[in-house]
């Protein structure tokens, strides 16, 4: 037996038991540390236009279409048109809470639209959060991608992801520069 396997003289066997076994003890106590929490539950809704019209990130053609959340009273002012946000999406008609729907997983959308009440009948589930303030999806961009997607049958998200670049946050955190002067009108 060599002197590493074998037992020492005075040395580890007499030490309190502060080993391996009790630093994992110690480190299945201690709590991850988890995200902010995004149901919004209990949170007050957006006092003007309370409703946000998404397209939801998804290529499924089934899906190419708009859905309806609540905007609650906290991302009033940067849940505005052409934006990108994060929403719950999957939960169904049987995780409702307090009259406002919850669950489901966090996916990417755009917000396309505010508006005062929704056609939908059943209660809607809250903006997760606001990615960017920077608005990057315009009508006039908007109706190009519809136009390119019904042309060639496609999905609007699978465009978007085509016509819209990655978002790049450090970019983002820079001030917008101001839009360049239109061209003077040429000569005829």
């Amino acid at each position: 037996m060599s002197s590493e396997n074998g037992p020492e003289q005075g040395g580890a066997q007499d030490a309190p038991p502060e080993q391996l076994a009790l630093i994992r003890e110690t480190v299945r106590r201690t709590a991850a540390p988890r995200a902010k929490p995004r149901t919004w539950r209990g949170a007050a809704l957006a006092k003007e236009l309370p409703v946000a019209r998404v397209l939801v990130d998804k290529g499924v053609l089934h899906l190419d279409r708009y859905f309806d959340y609540a905007v609650p009273e906290e991302l009033d002012a940067e849940a505005q048109p052409g934006v990108r946000v994060r929403v719950r999406f999957g939960a169904g008609r049987h995780r409702v809470r307090d009259g406002r729907r919850e669950g489901g997983g966090l996916i990417d959308g755009y917000l396309i639209e505010r508006l005062a009440e929704s056609d939908y009948a059943g209660p809607l589930a809250a903006l997760a959060q606001v990615v960017s303030p920077e608005r990057i999806l315009d009508e006039e961009l908007l109706g190009l991608v519809r136009a390119v997607a019904d042309r060639y049958a496609g999905s609007v998200a699978d465009v978007l992801q085509l016509a819209v670049p990655p978002r790049n946050a450090r970019a983002e955190k820079r001030a917008s520069p101001q839009p360049l002067p239109a061209p003077p009108v040429p000569e005829p």
